[in-house]
């Protein structure tokens, strides 16, 4: 009886054994699986519909496997877009812009980095984040600015004192992006500082000029950046004649220059049609 008992055992234990490896494997087969369908989905997101499932597919793979930063940059951005070109509801929009910001974050903070970091760091609790973002690697670099644009487009027409608040975080977190890559997606850091300082006070308007035209000096087709001047900057500065010259270059422009952001700035010429319709009263 204790051979057989030891033997039932030993039976249970190999049955287990090997059927751990095995759900391990399927959910990855899964992941990767899902992670396929959402680059298709994304690939044609130009069509709304497309661009919806490509947030689903990445959603329910980012569910299985939350460390994966390159499937949480992925979800993020496709936030991004969903809350930047195809929500008219603001807040839809500012919700969806704050899920873009939760997956990003969400990523790098199950990052190998991250979780190394906390392990060993000596910092308070409340700078741990701050002085992660500081010393980040290359490889967080597309949670870092997907969270930090989703959240920056969330505060932007906010209450200055939440924009203020916010202000260290999200530049510390550019600043390790240029420092890694200036040119990142497009010219992405220094877009955001356009943006971003054109809307908080007690910054000189001259800062966010800098960074808009440095955005612009090697990504001129890239027609986001002349949006986002156009939107924020011209119409602080009250100069209708840039603002307008600005969104003429967006729709006459040729969107295919861009070929991997295509479907964004045709997009792009949506909105800056829209907004030129709108120059009367912003400019009132």
């Amino acid at each position: 009886m204790k051979n057989l008992y030891i033997l039932t055992i030993a039976v249970i234990l190999l049955i287990n054994c090997s059927y751990l490896p095995t759900k391990s494997n399927n959910n990855k087969m899964n992941v990767i699986s899902l992670i396929n369908q959402g680059n298709a989905y994304w690939g044609k997101r130009a069509n709304h519909k497309s661009a919806k499932l490509a947030v689903l597919f990445y959603k329910k793979a980012f569910e299985i496997n939350k460390a994966d930063v390159d499937l949480a940059a992925s979800l993020s951005k496709a936030y991004f877009f969903q809350a930047n070109y195809l929500e008219s509801d603001l807040n839809k929009r500012d919700t969806l812009f704050l899920k873009g910001a939760e997956s990003a974050l969400t990523g790098f903070e199950n990052s190998e980095f991250y979780q190394s970091f906390i392990d060993t760091t000596k910092f308070e609790i409340n700078e741990i984040k701050l002085e992660a973002i500081k010393k980040a690697p290359i490889e967080t670099i597309g949670v870092l600015f997907w969270w930090s644009f989703n959240q920056g487009k969330f505060l932007i027409n906010k209450p200055v004192i939440d924009r203020i608040n916010s202000r260290e975080i999200l530049e510390v977190a550019m600043h390790r992006i240029s420092t890694l890559d200036e040119d990142y997606y497009y010219g992405g850091p220094t877009r955001f500082f356009g943006m971003f300082y054109s809307r908080l006070p007690g910054v000189p308007l001259d800062r966010a000029k800098l960074n808009f035209d440095q955005s612009l000096q090697h990504n001129p087709n890239f027609f986001g950046t002349k949006f986002l001047r156009s939107r924020y900057f011209h119409t602080k500065l009250g100069n209708r004649e840039l603002f307008e010259e600005d969104l003429q270059f967006i729709i006459n422009g040729d969107p295919s220059l861009l070929p991997d952001a295509m479907p964004e700035n045709l997009f792009e010429q949506q909105k800056a049609k829209k907004l030129l319709r709108d120059a009367t009263i912003l400019f009132e």
